[in-house]
């Protein structure tokens, strides 16, 4: 019989990252003036996190950890709490919320994807898998650090303006969308700032404002798009969504069209056409364009060999992924790796 997991509390948790200090890492309090740095390491993972006080209300953090067995523990969410935007670089990260009415019960954040999120007063288990390399940015900012960037709703994505209007805004996760070229140059240029103590900070908070105004913006792009299929049904478009989430879920094993529509609830005529109408392109094409840039973060996020890549994404000939890459970005697999330039 297998046992189940046990989840650790919000206490052990704390107790064995603690103790992970003491015995076998280090702690480095304003290691460049204004930041921190824990190095962890124990039975379930190793670890390096960073974090740095921009300001006041403005914090960056950087986790890059080896998970080496299944982990399961409580993270429990007070009031107030900051909006929080992330960033996957590697690895994916499970969530379970139960008993949350504005967010799913189960979700999981993936590598390459970015999400902005505000869960006060939240319970959560964070479930991280044994093998998996996780590096990821995070940007917490204090909601009043957030109104004084706001002159008007005008510009700001709906789900956000209840931030600035009400006193107890609703709570909310999205997924963003997919790291971009963009905001993977700025991601690169944090994790490797040029500069030490004051102008190191200066330069990762402007970068830092940098990546959360890309953010916004596709953020922002993203609702104009759903507004733009206003002639397909609520329930068409939301089966669209559904149908992105499974060949991103299957990316390397994907389902036949046919397969797809059944499990969505279309007709795989009315999908192709549902699909194209939210996303600009057809099934096939958006999961091309999920593998390659999948692809390039972990060419360029990780130490793993061009063929690994290629088999992660889902491509069993080393050779069609190298041709198929060096056609989406201009350079081969290999190049991208050894530095040779960061695609725009």
């Amino acid at each position: 019989m297998v046992m189940a997991m046990h989840i650790l509390t919000e206490d052990e948790f704390g107790q064995l990252q603690e103790e992970s200090i003491k015995n076998n890492g280090r702690r480095l309090l304003n290691h460049d003036g204004f930041d921190e740095i824990w190095q962890l390491e124990n039975n379930f993972y190793t670890e390096l996190s960073y974090e740095v006080e921009l300001r006041p209300g403005l914090i960056l953090g950087i986790g890059d950890a080896i998970q080496h067995q299944d982990l399961k523990h409580w993270s429990i969410h007070g009031f107030p709490y900051p909006l929080i935007s992330k960033f996957h670089i590697s690895g994916n990260l499970r969530t379970l919320t139960p008993g949350i009415k504005e967010i799913p019960d189960d979700y999981v954040e993936r590598v390459g994807e970015n999400y902005l999120f505000y869960l006060p007063n939240v319970d959560e288990i964070h479930h991280s898998l044994g093998g998996e390399h996780n590096l990821d940015l995070t940007i917490s900012i204090d909601i009043n650090v957030f109104k004084t960037f706001v002159r008007g709703f005008e510009l700001l994505p709906t789900p956000l303006q209840t931030l600035i209007d009400e006193s107890y805004p609703t709570r909310f996760h999205y997924p963003v969308g997919e790291v971009t070229p963009a905001m993977f140059a700025v991601l690169q240029q944090i994790l490797k700032p040029p500069f030490q103590g004051m102008m190191k900070r200066m330069y990762l908070e402007s970068r830092v404002l940098e990546l959360l105004a890309l953010q916004l913006n596709q953020f922002l792009h993203r609702e104009r798009a759903i507004r733009a299929v206003a002639n397909l049904r609520p329930i068409d478009i939301e089966k669209a969504y559904h149908a992105r989430d499974i060949i991103i879920n299957r990316a390397e094993n994907p389902p036949s069209l046919f397969e797809l529509a059944q499990l969505v609830g279309l007709g795989d005529r009315k999908l192709r056409y549902c699909f194209r109408e939210v996303f600009g392109t057809t099934v096939f094409g958006y999961l091309h364009d999920y593998r390659m840039e999948q692809a390039k973060v972990m060419l360029a996020g990780s130490k793993m060999q061009v063929a690994e890549v290629a088999n992660a994404v889902g491509y069993s000939h080393l050779g069609y992924f190298a041709k198929a890459f060096k056609q989406r970005f201009g350079i081969s697999p290999k190049e991208l790796q050894l530095g040779k330039k960061i695609m725009s």
